[in-house]
């Protein structure tokens, strides 16, 4: 975990750029929390084109609430209603970008587990540990690589819950990573 503004999703977008530019077959899906942090990502991505990434959003988003820089990157209906494209045509995308509740769409739609060889969580800190297993849970193949980033020190997620919070939904799956003796810093040292 890194302060704030020190570039945790400076170094994100560049690690997907990177991912993208040395594995030809790479497709990655890029998640947050929220869908400004999501948007970010998108605008922080948009040199590689709307034919290669995809900004998928909630049929229930209004458009106004879509960042000017991440729009070109959306689908919408007739009806001006965000929409995921079919199947076939999301799996060509080399990145998807969405929040994390949004990442199991792919998986709603047939895109099988492990098609995305790359699962970037941006701002893991601030999600609960059931948001960052959406995309992990409907999208991990065996070969699938997943990358989390965050910062434990920052704002936490938000659960409204007593109950929840008593089961432990109020610590972020990266903060409990943290707490492991992998990631121990005096425990490392032996």
């Amino acid at each position: 975990p890194f302060r704030p503004g020190t570039g945790k999703t400076v170094t994100i977008v560049e690690a997907i750029k990177q991912v993208l530019r040395s594995q030809p077959g790479a497709r990655v899906l890029a998640c947050a929390p929220s869908n400004s942090a999501a948007d970010v990502i998108t605008e922080r991505l948009s040199e590689l084109g709307s034919q290669a990434m995809m900004r998928l959003v909630a049929p229930s988003r209004n458009k106004k609430q879509v960042s000017m820089g991440a729009l070109p990157f959306t689908r919408t209906n007739q009806h001006d209603v965000f929409e995921c494209p079919p199947k076939d045509e999301l799996e060509k995308f080399r990145v998807v970008v969405s929040t994390c509740c949004s990442a199991s769409v792919p998986h709603g739609i047939g895109i099988a587990s492990g098609h995305f060889t790359h699962i970037f969580v941006d701002e893991a800190g601030q999600a609960t540990e059931p948001e960052v297993m959406v995309p992990i849970g409907t999208s991990v193949g065996p070969k699938t690589n997943v990358i989390i980033s965050g910062d434990v020190k920052q704002l936490g997620p938000i659960v409204r819950s007593a109950i929840a919070r008593d089961f432990g939904l109020g610590k972020s799956y990266l903060e409990r990573l943290m707490d492991t003796e992998a990631y121990d810093e005096e425990a490392g040292r032996n």
